[in-house]
């Protein structure tokens, strides 16, 4: 694996979806994007989940591009190599062209790729644009120095790892089960990385310290106690590294007693981050009807409500 097949795997990447998005091509930007995914720029950071929320946007993009009249989205690779045999890394410059005429200032980017089922596809992505919110109506690129400089890489970067996201998450998921079961509060709380926040259909909450956490960790508690459970088992689904100390994972929670399941399951969405060498919750997601923290009893939903969805509620 050289750095010169890195570059090549890069840039042929970068012409299929840069295609994709002048055509309109929706097709290709399912196949080559890896849901979830993060994007970022300079004021903002959202993960993109579904595929009606990655079509939506990247319609809305490639309108907004070809609005300032660009005939040609050329996106030049200028380094990239592998981080291990599933994921690359690498830095690029956007050009917005109409014919060879640029319409905005060239900007610079940086982007991760991983291979799945044979296929290499952007999983992160962060722009030297301003834009505060996606989709990306009108791109923006910050006026300075900086628009021209490479995105910097992390010093160090999860993906380097020799253990899979989803064998970590599970990890994750059975040391904070274990602490709950085990009625022990101060290991539990080692798990959360203040302030985090709480998600459910309707609500979102910050959770700033231990006190704002004990009354939930009680009701949960009680709530197994009281369908005759002995404990909470969580199961991780699904789990990918985000960017190189973001970790996005999905699991179903249950109340069991014995072999028994008394409660659930219920779907929920955690994003870890890791400081050093630990990963620490920054962000739950439950598919819960309950509109306050902490619950009574929980009342599971339908479905999970999506980061993009929160992000709009939310924001400011």
């Amino acid at each position: 694996m050289t750095s010169a097949e890195a570059l090549a795997i890069y840039q042929e990447t970068l012409d299929a979806l840069s295609d994709a998005l002048m055509a309109g091509d929706t097709d290709t930007a399912l196949a080559r994007i890896k849901l979830p995914y993060l994007r970022r720029t300079l004021n903002s950071e959202v993960v993109i989940e579904t595929p009606e929320d990655l079509v939506s946007g990247f319609l809305i993009y490639g309108e907004a591009v070809r609005g300032l009249g660009a005939t040609n989205w050329v996106r030049l690779a200028t380094e990239a190599a592998f981080l291990n045999d599933k994921y690359i890394t690498g830095h690029h410059v956007t050009h917005t062209l109409r014919d060879a005429t640029p319409v905005m200032e060239s900007y610079a980017s940086r982007m991760v790729l991983i291979l799945e089922k044979g296929v290499w596809k952007m999983l992160e992505i962060h722009s030297m644009l301003s834009n505060p919110h996606w989709p990306i109506y009108i791109p923006r690129v910050e006026h300075s120095a900086r628009s021209q400089t490479y995105v910097s890489s992390p010093q160090s970067d999860a993906r380097k790892l020799a253990v899979a996201p989803l064998t970590l998450y599970q990890e994750f998921l059975d040391g904070l089960s274990a602490a709950h079961n085990a009625d022990d509060f101060e290991a539990y709380c080692s798990y959360l990385l203040f302030p985090y926040t709480w998600h459910t259909e309707s609500t979102d909450t910050i959770i700033s310290s231990p006190d704002d956490v004990r009354p939930f960790f009680d009701e949960v508690r009680e709530s197994i106690a009281a369908r005759n459970g002995d404990r909470l088992v969580r199961y991780a689904e699904e789990a990918e590294f985000i960017s190189g100390d973001l970790l996005c994972g999905y699991h179903a929670t249950e109340f069991c007693s014995g072999a028994r399941r008394v409660f659930g399951p219920v779907k929920s969405r955690m994003i870890l981050k890791r400081k050093g060498t630990s990963w620490y919750l920054k962000s739950v997601t439950n598919s819960l009807e309950n509109t306050k923290f902490p619950y009574i009893v929980p009342k599971p939903a339908k479905a999970l409500v999506t980061l993009r969805t929160i992000q709009e509620r939310t924001r400011t």
